[in-house]
Parts: structure tokens; sequence; C-alpha cells
């Protein structure tokens, strides 16, 4: 049949473009579906909203063979093209970017696939804090009679009310009321610590203050307070520094801990310590803890921190662990010279412990109590060292018999501690705050001595 008007029929012409069409969108699909592969395994369902269509993708076999599917049809549709002698068609799989992609999401889910698998054949595992929204009200810690629950530090004081018969200040802490705003030209020592420094009627940190105002080291005017809290571990003292510590404008700052870090408990306390960070990084956060991989990730840039040590068949764990315990004194003596001021570490003295505190579970013999305190004291001596921070050694000064009558009767404490709450009044004398105060006294008038000293304050005599 002759061409009519030069035109000659051909449905290759129309077909090719058809099929090139149909072959671009398959590519797009199973581009897609490797990118739903990992949102449905992180999130687990994956929801997808299109107005009011909403789309459950659960992860399991079928988003994994979704892509198999694709490229199923894809060579379906290439083989029915050539069986027909259509010609070429191209869709985006034969472009080298594409390609590219691909292969480097398929190379990545395949690795991050066995590291999953292998963690999980290795029982490996590292628990994580639970996360607090800045700037939410959000619920945490735990129940601590007359203290409030705090996601972060796990308990605190209330100001405004009494804990063991001394009112808690309006800092919530269980001192005299103090001005948080340091007066100009002031010099400021701060006393950190656990229920030893939060103690006594009054603490430890009033007989200093008496010392300093009476008789100060420098021509300054100097004050002193605590912001001790019973109960409390290095891991909570550091958060309340990086919180609210350099707010306070400390020049001198002592850390006075040991005796918590050491009690058994169910958790440890980094894994019951809420971590603040913002909505959106937090919600990430949350996602991806769940994955052993990401456990693995966080736990290899800081692996004393993260791992959880639990020795098999145990059902109960150190708060904070030995090297967890050093790490964080080490954090701590950071944190203070960020702050421009002077860190100063404090052994606990300690005499022989008691069967109340196997009574409450936080050991399991004596012996072993007293042993790891012990050790616990050492760590403290070796921190000083290599961090070339001043140390008060306490557990030195107060061995001998002479000191006996200072310790409460529960070898740890000091002076009236078990009856302070039935006290009338404040005591006249509590021989083993003051021999305390006076040791730091002495300390502090070393401090000023230091280099490190006269770099912060040249102009002092």
């Amino acid at each position: 049949m002759p061409p009519v008007m030069g035109f000659i029929f051909s449905p290759t012409r129309y077909i090719r473009p058809v099929l090139s069409t149909i072959l671009i969108l398959l590519d797009l699909l199973f581009l897609a579906t490797l990118l739903v592969i990992p949102a449905a395994w992180l999130l687990n369902p994956l929801l997808v909203c299109f107005g009011p269509m909403h789309l459950t993708v659960h992860w399991g076999w079928k988003p994994v063979l979704a892509p198999l599917a694709l490229i199923l049809g894809r060579v379906f549709l290439k083989r029915w093209r050539g069986g027909r002698g259509l010609g070429p068609v191209r869709g985006l799989w034969e472009t080298a970017g594409f390609k590219k992609l691909t292969l480097a999401l398929i190379s990545t889910y395949l690795l991050f696939a066995v590291v999953e698998n292998l963690l999980a054949w290795t029982h490996f595992d590292a628990e994580l804090p639970p996360i607090v929204f800045q700037g939410q009200n959000n619920a945490g810690g735990v129940d601590v009679p007359e203290t409030t629950p705090d996601a972060e530090l796990l308990y605190r004081f209330t100001p405004g009310t009494y804990f063991q018969g001394r009112l808690i200040n309006s800092l919530g802490f269980r001192e005299r009321e103090v001005d948080p705003k340091k007066k100009p030209g002031a010099l400021r020592v701060i006393c950190m610590g656990d229920s030893v420094t939060g103690q006594g009627r009054p603490g430890y940190s009033q007989y200093l203050h008496d010392r300093l105002t009476n008789n100060p080291p420098t021509s300054q005017s100097w004050e002193a307070f605590n912001i001790g809290v019973h109960g409390y571990s290095t891991l909570q003292g550091l958060r309340q520094f990086q919180k609210m510590g350099r707010l306070l404008e400390p020049d001198i700052v002592t850390v006075f801990f040991g005796w918590n870090d050491h009690w058994l408990n169910v958790e440890g306390d980094r894994q019951k310590m809420g971590l603040e960070m913002r909505p959106v990084a937090g919600r990430i956060f949350e996602v991806l803890r769940k994955k052993r991989f990401f456990r693995f990730f966080i736990w290899a840039l800081s692996p004393v921190q993260h791992l959880s040590r639990r020795e098999k068949g145990a059902d109960r764990v150190l708060r904070v662990p030995p090297e967890e315990y050093r790490s964080t004194l080490k954090a701590f003596v950071k944190e203070i010279r960020g702050s421009g001021a002077i860190p100063v570490l404090i052994t606990a003295p300690r005499r022989s412990l008691t069967d109340e505190v196997i009574r409450k579970e936080y050991i399991r013999s004596i012996d072993e109590g007293n042993r790891i305190h012990d050790q616990y004291v050492e760590i403290t001596r070796a921190v000083a060292r290599n961090t070339q921070a001043e140390l008060l050694d306490l557990a030195i000064l107060l061995t001998g018999k002479e000191c006996d009558a200072y310790f409460a009767r529960d070898g740890i404490h000091f002076d009236s501690y078990a009856n302070e709450g039935n006290l009338p009044a404040d005591i006249p004398v509590q021989p083993g705050l003051m021999r305390i105060a006076e040791e730091l006294n002495k300390k502090l008038r070393a401090v000023i001595l230091t280099p490190a000293w006269q770099k912060l304050h040249p102009a002092e005599k």
C-alpha cells in the first residue's frame, strides 16, 4: 500500500515511549521502597499520610520483598519488549547515577543488617538513659520521702519544706538562705556532696563559712555554703553542677562524694537519669536507641559510661561502677575548671560499716562494703593526681583513734546524724563536722597560694 502523504503507521513509535514511562515509574517506586525499608525498620510501624488516606507499613518480609517484586516486574517488561522487536527502552536504572545511588543504599542496608545481627548473636547490650525534652514538663525521677521527683536528677529537695529537721532554702538545699548572685568582689566556696555534706545542725559548710568571714584568707569578703543532697552520687552531683552550679559563680568547689556511688541498686544511676535534649533530637534518639547498632555506637564513644555491667544472675548493680566513678570525677574537675573555679576533691573517711546497710541491700557483706569503699577512696586520690586537682584526704587525716568519736554509729556520717530530725534546735558543738571545716579552712588557705589560684586572681594579696 503506498504511503498517504508521506506517513507510515509504526506501533513502535507509540509503544516505546509508553514502555519507557512505565520503566521510569517502576524505578521510582523501587527507589521509594528502598527508602521505606529503613523507616519501617526504625519506626515499626511506619505511618504515611496522604491527606485523609493513611498507609501503615510494618517491618517484616513485605517491605524487603517489595523492591524485589519491582525488579522482577522490570525484567519481565524488558523481556516482553525484546520478544516483540520494539528496540531499546530506557528507564532510570540505565543511568549511572541511579545505579550508584541504588548500590550505595543496598550496601548500607546490608552493612547495618550484618552489624545488627552480629550484635544480637553476641548478646551485646548497653542501656541508655531516658530522654527529657527541653521546655516541657516531663515526668520522671524516683520517689524519695520528703523530696520531689526530678527526671534529670532523679529527685531533689523541695524549697520551703523540712528535711531531717532543717529548712530547705529557696535554692533547694539544706542550708541557710543564700543569695544566688554573688556580691561584686566577693569570693565564694560551694560544698558539693551527699548526706555527709548535707547533714548537720548546722553542716560543716556553715562552720567553714564562719571561719572564712571572721578571718578571711584574703582582703576580699568570703562565703561558703553547701548544695549537698542526701543520697546523691557523683553522677547526680555532676549533673547538678552543670544545671545550676555554674550560675552560682563559685571560686572554689569542694567535691565530697563516694558512698552512694558504690551502693547496690536495681539499676545504675546513668540508666535512670534523664538526658535533656531538644524535642526533635530527643525523638530521633528515642527511635534509634531501640537498635543495637546505635547503642553500640554510643557505647563505643564512651564505653565506661554506657555499658550495663551486671554479673550473670545478679539482680543488683553498683550505682556508679568504679571506672565510671573515675571518669565522672574527671569530668567534674573539668566542668569546675571550665566555670573558672578551683576544684578540691575530698576522700570520704569511714569506720566499719554496720548491718544496717546490709538490710537496705546496699552491700552484700560488711567486708565487701569496707573493701569497695576503700577502692573508691583510692580512685579519688588517683583522679586528683592525674588531673592535678587539689585533694583534701580526710580518709587519711581522720584515721587516728582519737577521731573515732567524730563518727555516727553507721561509720559513715558524723556526730548526731541519726537524731538530727528529732533535735529541737541546732547543736552548739559537733566535733566531727567542725574538724572537717577546720581541715577545709586550712586547705583553702593553701589553695590561694597555688599558681592556679594566682592565675585566676592575679590582683589579690
